[in-house]
């Protein structure tokens, strides 16, 4: 599966110095399992589409920067990360996710 990091994951990667290698091996091996499993612990991150496509979140651990969630788009086999974040909680994470996808499609 091929994973492209949009340049909203920019501010997680200023806090991660280094680690963006290591998150895009991590994500795209979890979302392959999912994928593969039928999606089960995937869930919608927002109701309106991004790009054209529903945006959907996981939370994944990525070994040594911990558990983190992703909203990302499925389109085939790529994969688009449009947020990362520290944020656990369902409400928070869905939030900041709306509040950054709002400023990108000002």
């Amino acid at each position: 599966m091929e994973i492209i990091l949009e340049k909203t994951t920019k501010p997680f990667f200023k806090k991660h110095a280094g680690s963006q290698a290591l998150a895009k091996e991590r994500i795209g091996a979890i979302l392959e399992r999912e994928q593969a499993t039928g999606l089960t612990k995937v869930k919608l991150a927002l109701r309106q589409p991004v790009a054209g496509r529903p945006c959907f979140e996981l939370r994944c651990n990525l070994a040594k920067l911990g558990s983190v969630r992703v909203a990302f788009i499925l389109d085939g086999q790529v994969a688009r990360i449009w947020f990362i974040s520290t944020s656990l909680q369902k409400a928070t994470f869905t939030s900041e996710v709306s509040r950054v996808l709002r400023e990108v499609s000002k």
